[in-house]
């Protein structure tokens, strides 16, 4: 093999990786506008349900209303499951630092140390990449507080 053979050949080589790296990206391009296209169609169909709630509106069955609310959420929630996002923060779960973020702390005498006992805001996550944490209030050890906000006593009147 003659050397302008040797080059003409890497030369062919060259171009063939480049076209196949073109066809990749060309690939991966169309993937992506088509799960974006999928989770725009999922916005908008949650958005028709919410149209179709207010135009029918709250006056009558409030009860109702909050049933379809919680039917539209629970929908648009499972469709953005199916896509990838991963809901963070449940009441009774332990906080993680790497997840959640503490909002407030309460002493609690049933709930167990850095215990989640409300959510303020659920976080998300993406197959695994946080997208947003959780914001948390937490259980501290402690004596709960009373309705007053004094220390609540037990059934012999000692302070708990």
């Amino acid at each position: 093999m003659s050397a302008g053979d040797a080059v003409a050949g890497s030369g062919l080589e060259a171009a063939r990786l480049g076209y196949e790296h073109t066809r990749e990206l060309a690939a991966r391009d169309a993937a992506h506008r088509a799960h974006r296209e999928r989770l725009l169609l999922l916005c908008a169909d949650a958005l028709d349900g919410f149209d179709r709630l207010l135009a029918d509106g709250a006056d009558r069955d409030a009860a109702a209303y909050r049933r379809h609310l919680r039917l539209l959420a629970a929908e648009l929630e499972n469709g953005l499951r199916g896509e990838g996002l991963e809901p963070i923060g449940v009441v009774g779960e332990r906080a993680d630092p790497a997840t959640h973020h503490v909002v407030e702390v309460r002493p609690s005498g049933s709930a167990g140390e850095d215990e989640v006992v409300e959510v303020v805001r659920r976080g998300y996550g993406d197959r695994g990449r946080l997208l947003r944490p959780a914001h948390v209030v937490v259980a501290v050890p402690g004596p709960r507080p009373g309705r007053d906000g004094a220390q609540a006593e037990n059934s012999e009147g000692e302070r708990e």
